[in-house]
């Protein structure tokens, strides 16, 4: 089995700078950023300040791909980080995606082929962004794999062996497309509703009426889940309620950060993904709709 030597990232947002930051302090002239001229620009004038400390990241060079690259932009973000990896993509290269949603994967495998892309997802507190300025405490774990892992294959030993090498929290579960369907229900619930409410997760912990809400809004998910045959749907909002309450309370989502920052939101990746399988297999979804309609209307 070939070790993964030098990985490359795009997206130094809120997920990517923690994945960075660790894998350059680990991989030492081995990790890059992929990122455009201007990007390039602003980043050597103001590098990232991760938890107070400065980090200044090397480039990837085109001519040297990487053996691993890993996408952590927004998901309306992929179509351009798909053209921007190209260059950066050789014959063995492996490519996780940890964007939010259940089907960057799909849409990665038919550009660059089945067997270069694992299935994958980033579940933890969240980060704080500021501008350049990121804080994070360190709680997360990165969920990768086939969808059946039940006989690890080559490309998932050589990701574990990569993350073992750099400190990176992992699991493989045995039904990743089980898992991957899991953290939806997870996002549906909990980042729809801190958005919508403007409240962190400690509001949902204490406020009934508000877990209320986010469970109305899991169980429809789960629902179409059901409808499409993936396993252990009809315990996802309980284990997803469960994730709630087990969050900083003084934490806030992903999308509660992006609308108070005026920022557009993910709401087409949870409820709009959600509301168009929801029309393919016939199962009612008014409260993702209703959440849908409001926060598309920020």
């Amino acid at each position: 089995m070939k070790e993964i030597e030098h990985v490359a990232l795009i997206g130094l947002g809120a997920v990517g700078t923690v994945l960075a930051t660790r894998l350059h302090d680990r991989l030492p002239g081995r990790f890059t950023v992929i990122a455009d001229a201007g990007r390039q620009e602003k980043l050597r004038r103001q590098g990232i300040l991760f938890n107070g400390k400065r980090y200044d990241f090397a480039f990837a060079d085109a001519s040297r791909p990487a053996d691993s690259i890993l996408i952590a932009t927004k998901a309306a973000a992929l179509p351009e980080a798909i053209e921007a990896i190209t260059p950066h993509v050789g014959p063995q290269t492996l490519i996780l995606s940890l964007l939010n949603g259940i089907d960057s994967e799909q849409i990665l495998a038919e550009r660059f082929g089945p067997k270069r892309v694992l299935y994958s997802y980033f579940l933890g507190h969240p980060s704080l962004r500021e501008g350049n300025s990121v804080a994070h405490d360190g709680e997360y774990r990165i969920y990768f794999g086939e969808a059946d892992n039940r006989c690890p294959s080559d490309n998932v030993r050589r990701i574990g062996s990569l993350f073992d090498r750099t400190g990176i929290p992992y699991e493989i579960p045995q039904d990743m497309i089980s898992a991957l369907w899991q953290k939806f229900v997870i996002n549906i619930g909990c980042n729809q509703t801190t958005a919508l409410l403007r409240c962190p997760y400690g509001h949902l912990q204490r406020n009934e009426r508000a877990m209320m809400l986010a469970r109305r809004m899991m169980e429809e998910a789960a629902g179409v889940a059901g409808m499409l045959k993936i396993a252990g749907a009809e315990r996802m909002t309980d284990r997803a309620e469960e994730v709630i309450r087990s969050m900083n309370p003084e934490g806030k989502s992903s999308m509660l950060q992006d609308v108070e920052a005026g920022r557009p939101t993910e709401v087409d990746i949870f409820a709009g993904t959600l509301c168009r399988l929801a029309a393919e297999t016939g199962y009612p979804v008014p409260w993702n709709r209703a959440a849908l309609q409001i926060l598309s209307a920020l």
